[in-house]
């Protein structure tokens, strides 16, 4: 055989896998709509944790030359074509003045196909997904020292607001090199995964030291794995707790924090949490 004919041969191959590749899209959107159909209404939700969990099984079994990165980037294109067949699904971005940083990163996980709209302001973000005009919002990851955290507004009891954190973003890196990251804030509850981290909010009338508080979530088996204090007025003290596991509202660690505590902590609830994020070449 020449060396012609080998490369037609190839690319007619190529082609083949192409096609099948193709009938099995179609085949899995057909199974998509068959589901939607079962459950009897469109769903607007995001299932941050199944779709973790997908991507943490085929990044597992995923051999040969083709990237990770790659396979995690079709199927981030798959799942978000199918959240637009199930419902109408959009994303409200956090958008400061002449920083498209997490926009990159929405675009990055949400696909080309999902409706983003920017916004200057947090609140605005927060606005839009409490009201149902945005299915999911992205914001800054919180950090400490800020004056008027946004997660605040998330903080104010576990009735007050549906919002609640879900996912974080990017899903997955490259390496462990220090980048842009945020959050997804969403009207669902976070899905339990194999490997989760959650947020709990600590309400104490006088601070705590970090020592105190570790020690206080250690005994309450919660593992911190980062604590932000925030004190708002002389009377209040808000620590927002990043603890390595799944915490579901009304866990009974957190009411058992509290009575460690011989009561200096108030009151301990969850604003949400996320799948941990995987990260290799």
């Amino acid at each position: 055989m020449s060396e012609k004919d080998k490369l037609s041969s190839l690319r007619s191959q190529i082609d083949d896998i192409d096609n099948q590749l193709h009938d099995l899209l179609m085949r899995r959107a057909e199974v998509v709509q068959s589901v939607v159909q079962e459950k009897g209404k469109s769903s607007t939700s995001l299932n941050a944790g199944r779709e973790a969990e997908v991507l943490r099984c085929l990044v597992k079994r995923h051999d040969g030359i083709l990237p990770k990165s790659a396979i995690v980037r079709l199927w981030r294109e798959i799942f978000a074509s199918t959240l637009q067949l199930e419902s109408r699904f959009s994303v409200s971005v956090h958008v400061p003045e002449a920083d498209n940083t997490y926009y990159d990163l929405a675009r990055e996980h949400f696909g080309m196909e999902t409706p983003i709209s920017s916004r200057q302001t947090v609140m605005s973000v927060l606005r839009e997904v409490t009201d149902g005009d945005a299915t999911a919002g992205v914001l800054p990851l919180p950090q400490a020292g800020e004056g008027n955290p946004w997660w605040l507004s998330l903080a104010q009891g576990e009735a007050a607001t549906n919002a609640r954190i879900i996912a974080r973003l990017p899903f997955y890196q490259m390496s462990s090199t220090d980048g842009p990251e945020a959050v997804i804030v969403g009207l669902g509850a976070q899905e339990r995964t194999d490997h989760d981290r959650s947020y709990i909010v600590v309400e104490s009338a006088e601070p705590l030291s970090r020592s105190t508080l570790t020690s206080l979530l250690e005994k309450s088996d919660l593992k911190p794995i980062n604590i932000q204090i925030h004190t708002p007025d002389p009377s209040v003290c808000l620590q927002l707790i990043e603890v390595d596991d799944y915490v579901a509202p009304g866990d009974e660690r957190l009411a058992k924090l509290a009575e460690l505590s011989d009561q200096r902590i108030t009151h301990a609830w969850t604003i949400g949490g996320y799948a941990v994020p995987l990260m290799g070449a």
